[in-house]
């Protein structure tokens, strides 16, 4: 960390993967604290998810890159962020001393985490922890009870890659508070979508990035040319194979000779249509595309916003 600022803080501390529902109440707590008390909003969060390092064969795939996260939680009310660098090392940092290190460089006056966060060493530091630290120091400590949706669940991010990978989109979105995001550069495919009558946007996400189950989505294509309907698929497009998992946004109001390659782009789901089918031949997989087209079209008809 950097040599100490003396300007108040409020700290949150969480790995804050999607920023979803349950971030951003603790960040709104965190914030309401911050303007009582005439100090700065400082999100505390890892480069990494922690099981990265410690089992790599285990770790969850990302619901956000380090540009969304940012992004999401400056949006929410954050004021700064530091990314503290995950390693071997800092997994084995005890948590006494993981505090200490918080208040050598900062100025605390707050400090909120969500209930089930754990920290340090085999994960010994827990919200009693932080209480305890907060009380030996004289800082408030904030823990923020979980938050759930109108059928009892607790919002999560595992609950969310869960959602997601049993196609639930409806459910992961409504956890979220917002439509699920894929961003990375545009890289050449196989031109297949502009021979259908639209350009396709092949996006590389990060390679760590949580997809979906495979299928084909209703979705908005954000890129240097504005924001448009789109049909997304992905998959491994088992009609017309290519050996990869990609993710494939066909644009369905620009013209089939725009160039959007070596853009960075972002689609946006919005809901789910079907999944990924092998047709028996090219001219059913086009007819079927033409028929998920009419669909994205009525919904877009019935709904108010960008991209309509």
């Amino acid at each position: 960390m950097s040599e100490r600022d003396h300007r108040p803080r409020v700290i949150a501390l969480g790995t804050f993967d999607g920023v979803h529902r349950g971030h951003q109440e603790l960040i709104r707590q965190g914030k309401k604290l911050a303007e009582e008390t005439g100090a700065v909003l400082r999100v505390c969060t890892f480069d990494r998810h922690p099981m990265e390092i410690l089992r790599p064969e285990a770790a969850p795939g990302r619901l956000t890159d380090s540009v969304e996260q940012a992004r999401r939680l400056r949006a929410f009310g954050a004021e700064e962020i530091r990314v503290i660098p995950f390693t071997r090392e800092t997994a084995g940092t005890e948590p006494e001393d993981f505090l200490r290190s918080l208040r050598e460089t900062n100025r605390i006056t707050a400090l909120v985490a969500g209930w089930n966060y754990t920290f340090g060493r085999k994960g010994r530091g827990t919200a009693e922890t932080l209480e305890a630290d907060g009380r030996a120091h004289g800082y408030r400590v904030i823990i923020v009870p979980p938050v759930t949706t109108a059928e009892g669940t607790v919002i999560s991010s595992t609950e969310i890659r869960e959602r997601l990978a049993a196609g639930d989109l409806d459910g992961a979105n409504g956890m979220l508070g917002s439509p699920y995001t894929i961003r990375g550069q545009v890289t050449h495919g196989t031109h297949r979508g502009t021979g259908m009558g639209s350009p396709t946007a092949n996006i590389r996400p990060e390679e760590k990035k949580c997809l979906p189950a495979y299928g084909v989505y209703i979705g908005r294509l954000k890129t240097g040319e504005g924001t448009r309907k789109a049909l997304v698929n992905i998959g491994v497009q088992p009609t017309m194979p290519s050996g990869e998992v990609k993710v494939e946004a066909w644009a369905l109001d620009l013209p089939p000779e725009t160039d959007l390659y070596d853009e960075e782009a972002e689609v946006e789901l919005l809901r789910r249509l079907r999944p990924e089918i092998r047709f028996p031949d090219p001219a059913a997989l086009a007819a079927q595309i033409a028929r998920d087209r009419q669909e994205a079209e009525r919904f877009f008809a019935n709904e108010k916003g960008p991209g309509v």
